[in-house]
């Protein structure tokens, strides 16, 4: 029975041992997250709320949710008449982040607001931590645009030729010399994303008052 039991408790202790690298290897990837509340030049209050994560393995979670009091609904197509009060209300759902130092791109789609006409389209979110702290030399940064979605009605072709499928073909064009070049597809995607812009082309908002907290973990 001895032997028994320092048998087990051996067993016991090599599991306690490897579960600290198991936690480890399916821990969860990159993310970002922050709360903002803000006003700018319009004095109209603004409040930011998100996270995202990249999980093991590849997808990302999360969403955000954002007040505008002043912001300009989007006109409904199917009713271009209708008057809609300003101020809107969104949640989106991520489903892309991407990481560069302290910057951090999310993506997604609208899910949920006040704005019918606003369901359904992009979202791009920009943000960048400059750490903690209230007297940073550089506050928290962060940027937002709503795109609509690209849809392609057309496709171009010889009308002289039955047989003209050029407009199909795809190809990716990579430089020769370089093992290293990724290449750059043909038929890029339309849809809005984390990789749709450099990050060098978005500009930060010009907060004037208030603030948060970003967090983004590479």
């Amino acid at each position: 029975m001895k032997s028994i039991a320092c048998a087990s408790l051996a067993a016991l202790l090599c599991i306690g041992l490897a579960l600290p690298g198991l936690t480890h290897a399916s821990a969860d990837g990159p993310s970002a997250n922050g709360n903002f509340q803000f006003s700018l030049e319009d004095g109209a209050i603004r409040n930011l709320e998100f996270h995202a994560r990249v999980q093991n393995n590849g997808r990302t979670v999360g969403e955000m949710t954002f007040t505008d009091q002043a912001a300009v609904p989007v006109p409904d197509p199917d009713n271009p008449t209708a008057i809609t009060s300003p101020g809107t209300v969104i949640t989106a759902k991520f489903d892309c982040l991407q990481i560069t130092g302290k910057q951090a791109v999310m993506s997604g789609v609208i899910s949920e607001s006040n704005i019918a006409a606003a369901l359904g389209l992009r979202v791009l979110l920009v943000v960048e931590d400059n750490g903690e702290g209230v007297n940073l030399p550089t506050a928290d940064k962060l940027t937002w645009g709503v795109y609509q979605s690209a849809t392609q009605n057309w496709i171009p072709t010889d009308a002289e030729r039955d047989d003209d499928n050029g407009a199909s073909l795809t190809w990716i064009a990579k430089d020769f010399e370089r093992d290293d070049d990724a290449g750059v597809p043909s038929n890029q995607s339309k849809t809005i994303g984390c990789q749709s812009f450099p990050l060098s082309s978005y500009s930060f908002v010009d907060v004037k008052h208030g603030g948060g907290n970003i967090q983004v973990q590479p």
